[in-house]
């Protein structure tokens, strides 16, 4: 027998039962059996202080697991970490994170756990990781043209093809969008002479396309890359050659012997400029002023100009110097003048800068004193030079800027092509609606006559100060020189109308006001619709609606009330022919009708743009088809809405611009979104040939700014309904539209760069915290009431488009597979957040939200439809078995491939539970301890399927303790005598 130690204080009951005179047999046994009793009140004290530990852990872990699902909006990053929501923190820290760029998890690690700081962020793939002959369409099979730099190659990155899935939708926007390689032309084997004229007559239409081809360019690729400020801007080219594909890719040139080359390309240059110069994302800190000037060229041309006015729009010229300016100046050439112009205006808008304001005035000839020498300024560069002075004075309703302006409209200009007075006096329009945009009558304070001037301009009899307009039109002729007065004593209303009408629009842009609305009347009688011109009417129906906002409603209904009576009746009796023609002017009353038409769908687009209404856009896309059917059929059915026969009675040039304005109007509406639907009408209206439509300029660039709105800035952004949003809008989408590229007669083109104004950021993409990689997952969106509709919800699946923020109220994370997260917004009439403003901070910091996903659950790229989940069960399956077969299953699964490490990074990203999964996989796979191997099994299986991961510690602490308790018993050794045993539990425990 073992001799054992008998603690002291045992010593005293032997010697007392021994006085007693109890036997020695009796007083051991007693002694004996007195010592067992203590042992095992003592092993009970301390299995009670371990369940208490455990107990007291328990608890806390139960509190931290509640406060997991939503936790408060104030906690600090580190009790985020702590709950085990690293999304949470890490958006706490998303300004920090954006320093350091995307993906970095340096800030987050250093308040993580131990076993998290060996972690490596995960790389987001790129463009280039996509091959090339994938982006490419099979229609371009020569290898010759596959490495052309087209100025989209940027395009494709995992966040864009995350959106579109795996349709070729972006690669063929790339394909119908690229200037920057020779068009196919379909022609016989063996040409003839009449062949080549062919071949010379389907090039000059192909120009005509690729010429407008950088409208949509700029606009699919806004803000969508960056550039290295030690490395030149490098702009894609524009080819007007052709290639034979039956004569193996042989090129044909374009024959410019009987047009200059330089007119006919040069405002496609500049364009090309634009759209390369809108496709560089806003820095978060100023473009460096030196790389500007490194860019600027020995010799002035058309492209740098349009690049200027590009780095305008997205105010990157607000680095530059009066001194820079001047250089720019002294030059001397036109055009790069004019994008100097309007970029820098464009960059200081709503400022009143003085400099850039004198610098605008000084070209405006009629501005300048009497005794200073007449300039000789081309019209384009004044209107540009007029449009400036508006988008710097915006929404101020300076009354001197104002009455300038007021005059602009009315007066005749020094330039050197009358015929592009039209123009200006629109340049001046807008101009005016711009410095008092959305004021209404409050702009005007005591200066009444300023209303019945504008009507008087359009043409309206209706004049209530007659005494007092007179001396303003006598001192306004008077102050400008004798080259700048009107036709005569009487106003040309056919040239100052159509700026009149948009500054009246701008003016009372959701003003509501019935008297204005009411003055802009549409010709009701037959006798009116002589003496007013078909597009004029669509303006005034443009501007009445822009001013009763909120009377704009998505049906055909509403479009039908705005149809006067006597023309509705007269179209629809004379396309049933129920009446003789010949009684009255058919062609006006069809001509106006169609006008009024195209009008309130202009409406509709300017009133929901950026909204994806389906109400707005199915109606659009109906009269989209239908005009589309009046000139050729094309198998769609929709609804008829529309009179048969229009063509009898209206020209197809008429038709063929309203068709494509509506198209337009409908990508507006669908700003960002992509939708297949209407992508494949732009395409049919793009691939027309000659036979089947008319292709000239303006309607092929109606076409690419069409395709290019509907991915504007590949799916990322999209256009708002502020009220400098809808006055950039209405210049942009005006019914005027050029018949060649060097037609700025009744509107400069640089002015249809504006609708960058409007345009927002509003894509939000989710981010899984633990990868670092973007995911699918589902949103639910709020949408606060407003006077139109009551409180929506409605779920979207991201990356995704947000409503604007004027109507934003919540935005929630929902769906089984990743833990919710509400982000609470204010609604506020304000722009869209900007990345980095320290006074408005980004709750969605720049597009981009993390979210944690929840253990047993793969992501929607791997299990779309919910299934894969399912295959946590067989891992319990695989994992429980009894342990006298658990080697020869682990065996067997190690034959199959099958590890459950793999298994647990399937379900979960959580690194403790993926560490614990290999080294039971690799090191304990060789013990004889079936036992321990089935328990870590079943805690592994227990703690993924309930998401519960922090209470594997506890699990594998309390199975130690009580089999190290057991294992004493058994062998009679008790190590309790250990003054550090007690401590050493509870640290265990802890």
């Amino acid at each position: 027998m073992v001799q054992r130690e008998i603690p002291r204080n045992l010593l005293f009951w032997l010697w007392l039962l021994k006085s007693l005179g109890v036997s020695n047999w009796t007083c051991y046994r007693l002694v004996y059996l007195l010592f067992s009793a203590m042992c095992v009140c003592y092993l009970c004290h301390l299995l009670y202080a371990a369940m208490g530990f455990l107990l007291i852990s328990g608890f806390m872990l139960q509190a931290l697991d509640k406060c997991r699902e939503s936790p408060p909006d104030d906690w600090p990053a580190p009790a985020y970490v702590l709950v085990g929501r690293e999304d949470l923190a890490t958006a706490k820290m998303g300004s920090a994170r954006k320093e350091t760029g995307f993906g970095n998890n340096d800030n987050l690690t250093s308040i993580s756990v131990p076993y998290m700081l060996h972690l490596q962020p995960v790389t987001v793939p790129t463009a280039s990781d996509v091959p090339t002959s994938e982006v490419l369409n099979s229609e371009d099979t020569d290898a010759v043209y596959r490495s052309v730099e087209d100025g989209m190659e940027h395009i494709f990155t995992s966040t864009t093809q995350l959106r579109y899935g795996r349709d070729l939708r972006l690669n063929e926007v790339r394909r119908l969008l690229c200037s920057a390689r020779p068009v196919a032309i379909q022609t016989s084997t063996n040409p003839t002479a009449s062949d080549q004229d062919l071949q010379q007559q389907q090039l000059w239409n192909f120009a005509q396309r690729t010429t407008a081809l950088p409208f949509g360019r700029g606009a699919f690729t806004l803000a969508t890359t960056y550039t290295l400020l030690t490395e030149a801007l490098v702009f894609p080219k524009i080819i007007l050659a052709g290639r034979l594909p039956a004569q193996q890719n042989a090129t044909v040139n374009l024959d410019l012997s009987t047009r200059s080359v330089s007119e006919f390309s040069s405002w496609a240059e500049f364009h090309n400029g634009v759209a390369a110069g809108l496709r560089l994302a806003p820095f978060q800190e100023k473009m460096l002023r030196t790389w500007i000037q490194y860019n600027r060229p020995s010799e002035p041309n058309f492209t740098h100009a349009g690049l200027l006015l590009a780095f305008g729009l997205h105010e990157h010229l607000r680095v530059l110097t009066m001194t820079d300016a001047y250089r720019y100046l002294s030059q001397e050439h036109d055009i790069t003048t004019l994008g100097l112009l309007l970029g820098l205006a464009t960059s200081h808008r709503g400022t009143m800068h003085p400099a850039i304001s004198k610098m605008l005035y000084f070209h405006v000839p009629s501005r300048h004193p009497s005794s200073t020498p007449e300039l000789e300024l081309p019209t384009l560069l004044q209107s540009a030079a007029v449009m400036g002075i508006g988008l710097l004075y915006e929404g101020s309703a300076h009354a001197l800027t104002m009455k300038i302006l007021l005059g602009e409209i009315g007066r005749r200009s020094g330039g050197d092509n009358v015929l592009e007075r039209e123009g200006y006096a629109v340049a001046a329009g807008s101009a005016l609606g711009f410095v008092a945009l959305g004021r209404g009558s409050d702009a005007f304070g005591f200066m009444d006559t300023f209303l019945d001037r504008l009507f008087e301009y359009i043409g309206s009899k209706e004049v209530y100060h007659e005494k007092f307009l007179n001396a303003t039109i006598a001192a306004d002729d008077q102050s400008g020189n004798t080259g700048q007065m009107m036709d005569g004593s009487q106003i040309n209303v056919d040239v100052t109308a159509p700026g009149a009408i948009i500054a009246l629009a701008l003016i009372f842009l959701k003003a509501e006001s019935e008297e204005i609305a009411a003055r802009l009347s549409i010709p009701d009688t037959h006798f009116d619709l002589q003496y007013v011109r078909p597009d004029f009417v669509m303006l005034r129906i443009i501007a009445r609606n822009l001013i009763l906002w909120s009377r704009i409603q998505p049906s055909i209904d509403w479009i039908g009330s705005q149809i006067p009576e006597t023309i509705k009746v007269g179209v629809f009796s004379m396309s049933e022919e129920a009446i003789d023609c010949d009684e009255f002017d058919a062609e006006a009353l069809f001509q106006a009708y169609i006008n009024i038409v195209t009008g309130a769908c202009i409406a509709i687009g300017l009133k929901y743009a950026g909204s994806r209404n389906g109400d707005a856009q199915e109606l659009l896309y109906s009269y989209t088809v239908h005009f589309l059917n009046e000139i050729k059929h094309v198998s769609v059915q929709t609804p008829s809405i529309l009179p048969k026969g229009l063509l009898q009675y209206v020209d197809r040039g008429t038709l063929e611009l309203c068709l494509h304005l509506i198209a337009l109007s409908l990508s507006v509406v669908m700003a960002g979104s992509g939708q297949l639907q209407t992508f494949r009408l732009l395409r049919y209206l793009r691939g027309r040939s000659s036979a089947e439509g008319q292709v000239n300029y303006g309607l092929q660039m109606a076409v690419s700014l069409a395709i290019g709105f509907l991915f504007l800035g590949g799916g990322t952004h999209s256009f708002s309904t502020s009220n400098s949003a809808i006055a950039a809008l209405l210049i942009t989408l005006y019914p005027r539209l050029p018949t060649g590229p060097n037609d700025n007669r009744c509107h400069l083109q640089a002015f249809r760069h504006l609708y960058v104004i409007a345009t927002e950021p509003r894509r939000v993409q989710t981010v899984d915290v633990d990868t670092g990689l973007p995911v699918y997952c589902p949103l639910e969106v709020t949408v606060a009431e407003t006077e139109y509709y009551d409180e929506t919800n409605y779920c979207d699946v991201t990356p995704c488009l947000l409503p604007e923020r004027s109507v934003l109220k919540n935005v929630r994370v929902c769906g089984p597979r990743y833990w919710p997260q509400l982000i609470k917004i204010t609604p506020e009439d304000k722009p869209w957040w900007r990345s980095g403003d320290k006074t408005d901070p980004d709750p969605f910091n720049g597009g981009v939200l993390y979210i944690k996903r929840k253990v047993g659950s793969c992501s929607y790229s791997d299990d779309p439809i919910g299934c894969q989940s399912l295959l946590s069960r067989a891992m319990h399956e695989v994992c429980d078995t009894p342990s006298t077969s658990c080697s020869t299953q682990l065996n067997r699964a190690s034959h199959s491939s099958f590890r459950v490490d793999q298994l647990v990074s399937t379900f979960s990203a959580n690194p403790s539970l993926i560490a614990f999964a290999k080294l039971c996989c690799e090191s304990w796979k060789d013990r004889s301890n079936g036992n321990f191997q089935d328990f870590c099994s079943q805690v592994l299986y227990e703690c993924m399927s309930k998401d519960r991961p922090s209470l594997l510690q506890v699990y594998i602490s309390f199975y130690t303790i009580v089999e190290s308790m057991w294992e004493h018993l058994k062998i009679g050794q008790f190590p309790f005598y250990d003054s550090l045993f007690p401590s050493s539990l509870k640290v265990a425990l802890a």
